[in-house]
């Protein structure tokens, strides 16, 4: 693969994680690990690793991609230059600090003691163990791991995160993190909203709705949609969904689920029912909507505004903010 196939591999990779939902960036990952180059593929790791919530969930693919399969085979992704090559200037003088063998602590709870994410700050780790306690068991693990072993580390987000399979963190320390009780607002913060925002991270949130809810989800947004911008809207979408699987059988990705987009493909699903003949009625429902505003407008007066005057508005609010500016200044 020679310069510009690369860039292009690269362009075309990013355009899909985009669109691949927290949940999914870990199957993706792994999905285009052997299929790309290992310079597209740390460049892509690297970038996405810290949108990922909740990675134990997919323990498995992790060893996959960073350890030797049952026949001791497997392109080694560590020994490749472009792992250090490729992170951030933060990250690379984070990595270059380590000594060869340090402490890690782990903050999680009953469901993900076997995972990935360590950091070498006691503190932070701490704050993992309160953040999505949902079992109501706060545990800080200690380990001690060669910096040979580790996958990656990074600090651009003042974590201290160490990537590092599990089999090679030797576990030195299991105790329950500082008491969330006397943690005060702290605490608080995190408790009360724990248990959703842990279920719409990993995807158990979706995973309670049945495929009836998601579709009227999705229909709904189109109504709204349809409303104020018309049938082609869903044309549009539907050929840009389209356009993004196609960059999945361009670059050979035979793993790499159209499903991962979730939101963006229950769209596209009730995008192409209603081109198709819409034989739920969203479009009935749309001019429904927009009749009913309509009547709504003539009643209290008003009138939709032209894109002429749309316009107007717009260029007078930009005046505006000018003339402020130049008064501050």
């Amino acid at each position: 693969m020679n310069k510009e196939e690369t860039k292009q591999q690269l362009k075309d990779i990013e355009e899909l994680m985009i669109h691949v939902d927290k949940p999914h960036r870990i199957e993706a990952l792994h999905a285009i690990h052997k299929q790309v180059s290992p310079l597209n593929f740390w460049t892509v790791f690297h970038r996405w690793w810290n949108t990922i919530e909740n990675p134990s969930d997919y323990i498995d693919h992790i060893n996959d991609m960073f350890e030797y399969d049952e026949w001791g085979y497997n392109f080694d992704m560590l020994q490749d230059q472009s792992r250090l090559h490729t992170l951030q200037e933060v990250d690379r003088d984070f990595f270059d600090s380590l000594p060869d063998e340090f402490a890690v602590f782990r903050g999680c709870h009953g469901f993900n003691e076997q995972g990935c994410s360590w950091s070498t700050d006691r503190k932070v780790a701490e704050k993992f163990a309160l953040r999505m306690a949902i079992d109501k068991q706060y545990i800080l693990l200690q380990g001690m791991v060669r910096k040979t072993d580790i996958i990656c580390a990074y600090n651009n987000r003042q974590e201290k995160e160490i990537v590092v399979l599990p089999k090679k963190v030797i576990i030195v320390g299991r105790e329950r993190a500082n008491d969330p009780i006397l943690r005060g607002e702290e605490f608080k913060k995190f408790s009360d909203t724990s248990n959703v925002y842990h279920m719409v991270q990993t995807g158990r949130y979706r995973q309670t709705m049945s495929k009836e809810d998601l579709r009227s989800m999705a229909e709904s947004h189109w109504i709204f949609d349809i409303e104020r911008k018309g049938v082609d809207c869903v044309r549009k979408y539907v050929m840009w969904f389209e356009e993004l699987i196609s960059l999945i059988a361009k670059n050979d990705l035979d793993t790499f689920s159209p499903s991962w987009f979730t939101n963006a493909h229950d769209r596209y699903i009730t995008g192409k029912d209603i081109l198709e003949g819409d034989p739920r009625g969203v479009v009935k429902q749309a001019e429904k909507l927009k009749a009913s505003q309509e009547k709504l407008n003539e009643m209290n007066g008003r009138k939709p505004a032209t894109n002429a005057e749309l316009d107007d508005i717009i260029d007078s609010a930009m005046r505006q903010a000018e003339e402020n500016n130049a008064k501050k200044k």
